[in-house]
């Protein structure tokens, strides 16, 4: 998925929501996450990589301006489109923010495409290596960051040109043991840092269990510091580190089913 562009759509109207995901899915080829709850947003721009921030402006809790100014801290790069329908009243703040297009609501599809791929650009989706598979797995997702683990669950489910997914999804370690046995998943991702069990001190438990045994473990962690990451991939885990883009972890996981025989021959 190379030049793949990611999205995050923010309205507190579930139907704007909707509508503008299935432009950017349908008509663009961007990947895209959408929330009603800004402050939900927010927590997602801290694990996930976006290209393009869409939103709204009159929202409660906090209002889009100071949705952009806590995005931008953890992702100053991020394109920013602003649909609204209250421009005049916002008008003195534009002044004093920086955003990429203003797009007044209701939003006309055609024009609206147009705006996003002058704004954050186009995808050029490749040739996919064995096109004629489909992969298929059953992956647990051990996280103790709510938000976090329904995006990825909707994330892999919603990658349903060239996979069958079925994910569920576990809160702290001792819950992932418990799922890993009754679930028996293909492949387990799994937080390093969560309270009472982190997450390999949960694979350790895995392992050495007489339960369930999955064929991959894959280990996700918001800490930067190179000693630990070195650590960990020492271990033989491959690791995302947060905030990750989602297209890297999908053409990895592909890979890896493919690798695997965990897929089905058109």
């Amino acid at each position: 998925m190379s030049n793949q562009k990611i999205a995050l759509v923010i309205d507190d109207d579930q139907g704007v929501v909707n509508s503008v995901k299935l432009i950017l899915r349908e008509e663009l080829n961007y990947l895209a996450l959408g929330a009603t709850n800004p402050e939900t947003a927010v927590d997602l721009a801290k694990h996930y990589s976006f290209d393009l921030l869409i939103l709204d402006l009159h929202m409660p809790k906090l209002d889009g301006f100071e949705v952009l100014e806590l995005v931008r801290k953890k992702q100053p790069l991020v394109k920013v489109v602003v649909i609204t329908g209250l421009y005049e009243h916002y008008q003195e703040r534009f002044a004093q923010v920086k955003v990429d297009k203003i797009i007044e609501k209701p939003i006309e599809p055609a024009r609206f495409a147009r705006d996003i791929v002058a704004v954050a650009g186009q995808v050029d989706l490749p040739v996919i290596k064995d096109a004629g598979k489909t992969v298929k797995a059953k992956i647990l997702v051990v996280d103790d960051e709510e938000e976090f683990c329904e995006a990825f669950k909707e994330w892999l489910t919603e990658d349903a040109s060239l996979s069958q997914y079925e994910v569920e999804i576990a809160q702290d370690g001792r819950e992932g043991i418990t799922m890993n046995n009754q679930f028996e998943p293909d492949i387990v991702f799994f937080d390093i840092k969560m309270p009472h069990m982190n997450g390999l001190e949960m694979v350790e438990c895995i392992k050495k269990g007489n339960g369930h045994k999955p064929r991959l473990f894959v280990a996700l962690t918001a800490d930067a510091f190179q000693n630990v990451l070195e650590d960990i991939k020492s271990q033989g885990y491959m690791v995302f580190s947060k905030p990750f883009r989602i297209e890297q972890v999908l053409e990895y996981l592909r890979e890896k089913c493919l690798d695997l025989g965990l897929y089905k021959t058109a």
